[in-house]
């Protein structure tokens, strides 16, 4: 099932609005999440071949009339010095210690999460 997300709500007689049965709207979006978890996997396989092919273009840049598909490179790793990593340890300790002792000044909003209960192979 396809939820048109232009009709999760239905419009009644004059003004006012009726939400979908809930069971709908949430199997629709476990639905959704399936589908999204099967197109990951078919990306992650396909993504091998994709490198390949735009190393053999040998190109910064690959203009496609859906996408610009370009070159970078990957976050950096340093070998910090044991003071630098200790001074790290030491501001998140303190963090954590005043983040327990302050409220936060904004966030803490209601969400909802999706676990998938299987497995796509």
């Amino acid at each position: 099932m396809v939820l048109d997300r232009h009709n999760i709500l239905n419009t009644n007689q004059g003004d006012s609005t009726e939400l979908l049965n809930p069971n709908q709207v949430i199997n629709s979006m476990i639905e959704l999440r399936i589908q999204l978890a099967e197109l990951e996997q078919q990306i992650l396989a396909l993504q091998p071949a994709v490198f390949a092919a735009c190393v053999i273009l040998n190109t910064d840049k690959i203009a496609h009339s859906s996408a610009i598909i370009t070159r970078r490179l990957s976050p950096s790793q340093w070998a910090y010095s044991s003071d630098i990593l200790e001074q790290e340890h030491l501001f998140k300790q303190s963090k954590r210690q005043f983040q327990q002792s302050h409220e936060p000044i904004s966030g803490r909003e209601v969400i909802w999460a999706i676990k998938l209960l299987l497995t796509t192979a």
